[in-house]
């Protein structure tokens, strides 16, 4: 068995000869969250979680609507709304009205908020760069470009739902 199976586990019962793509992006995200969070911890952000992402890795300079976040991040208003109280007790961001309608606000990052976010930014830098190093400019070019069009398909098609599940 090569290191690669007894370090990469299905999770199911029946494991197939190899990892499914599931999984090893699973892993692979893993990985990719860890070294980050791990950066961000180290730098004193202590009080960031992966989940505090969808906000910041959302934000416009000049503030975003909190509908427009979620938007973007892909999940409620409500969790939005949580996230948003989260980051706003830490420090991160604050919530302003909206020049362009006073009766809107929109979430913006504080200074505090900037530089973790610009610290962000340059760990996934580094962290690119080690993928290159690893596979290769050629391989980590092809990696971008097929996980690139992977997500592209799944922003154009929402998963399709069987009516009845498949046949054993």
């Amino acid at each position: 068995m090569s290191p690669s199976r007894e370090i990469i586990r299905q999770p199911v019962m029946r494991r197939p000869p190899r990892p499914n793509t599931g999984t090893l992006l699973l892993y692979a995200y893993k990985r990719f969250d860890q070294e980050l969070f791990a950066s961000l911890h180290e730098a004193g952000h202590a009080g960031l979680r992966p989940k505090h992402g969808a906000v910041l890795a959302n934000l416009d300079e000049r503030g975003t609507r909190l509908t427009t976040l979620a938007r973007r991040a892909h999940i409620g208003t409500s969790a939005m709304g949580e996230l948003v109280d989260q980051l706003e007790r830490l420090g991160y961001v604050e919530r302003t009205a909206d020049p362009d309608d006073r009766r809107a606000k929109l979430v913006v990052p504080t200074t505090h908020g900037t530089r973790v976010i610009d610290l962000a930014f340059r760990t996934i830098r580094e962290i690119e760069a080690a993928y290159a190093a690893d596979l290769g400019e050629s391989g980590h070019a092809a990696l971008r470009e097929a996980l690139t069009r992977l997500a592209e398909r799944s922003i154009r098609q929402r998963p399709s739902r069987r009516a009845t599940p498949p046949a054993p």
